[in-house]
């Protein structure tokens, strides 16, 4: 039976669809849309196709779409409240996204320890390492928007060994130093930074656990990464580190 009465509301399922396809949009990919990318791939699949006219006359490409606020939309000609107020909603998840998706992307990655009389303790523990690998334990390491990430791996021999992943967020950063100092000989200087932090979020998957403990009120060790391309590690932490509190401020 047929009725009069206004629909007011998008259906909550079809809201849900949208949510979910702008989630799922790779923020790089946007980035590099042309205007009608910006009008085939997202005005028509968010049900929004009739700006298209006033997206192509103002030329929105990906990079000015993720830049776009309510004020733009009012210079183009987006009169209607309700258009403008569905449109932000829906943006503004793209750009959180967007935001996630910087933090979380690798801005430097490495394995220690490395091959190199310098980057070893003693000249027998570069011995040990270099003629049996399947004995040594490495760290992989990862510097991200978020803060540092690395995770130590038992040695290939040692099925029992530890498997650590730890993790310092900016928030708690302290400090940072650079240290070239010679670890075997004094012809062989190394490149090694010093995370200096509060506190670090640790996530440990341990199959044994030493029976020794650190006193509370003991200061934690700085984090130690000994690696050729320290310098330009330290850099990339204190960019991120600057913007990690102008996002906070």
């Amino acid at each position: 039976m047929a009725t009069d009465e206004a629909i007011t509301s998008q259906p909550r399922t079809k809201r849900k669809e949208i949510e979910t396809f702008v989630r799922d949009l790779d923020p790089l990919n946007v980035l590099e849309w042309l205007p009608q990318d910006v009008v085939d791939k997202y005005l028509v699949p968010i049900g929004m196709e009739y700006l298209s006219k006033c997206f192509l006359e103002n030329k929105i490409n990906g990079h000015v779409l993720l830049a776009l606020t309510e004020d733009h939309m009012k210079e183009m000609g987006c009169a209607v409240l309700g258009d403008r107020v569905v449109f932000m909603e829906y943006l503004n998840l793209l750009k959180k996204h967007k935001r996630d998706a910087d933090r979380s992307k690798s801005l430097w990655s490495a394995n220690t320890p490395k091959i190199g009389l310098q980057y070893h303790r003693n000249c027998g523990e570069f011995c040990f390492n270099l003629w049996c690998n399947c004995c040594v334990q490495t760290t992989e390491w990862r510097i991200t928007g978020q803060g540092i990430r690395w995770r130590k791996n038992r040695a290939p021999i040692n099925c029992c060994g530890d498997i650590e992943t730890q993790f310092v967020d900016y928030r708690f950063l302290k400090d940072l130093e650079i240290r070239k100092d010679p670890k075997c000989c004094c012809f062989c200087p190394a490149t090694e930074l010093l995370v200096y932090a509060d506190d670090k979020d640790s996530t440990s998957v341990r199959q044994l656990r030493s029976n020794t403990a650190q006193s509370p009120k003991d200061d934690p060790e700085p984090v130690s990464i000994l690696h050729p391309d320290a310098a330009r590690a330290e850099s990339l932490i204190r960019n991120a580190w600057a913007d990690a509190k102008l996002v906070a401020d």
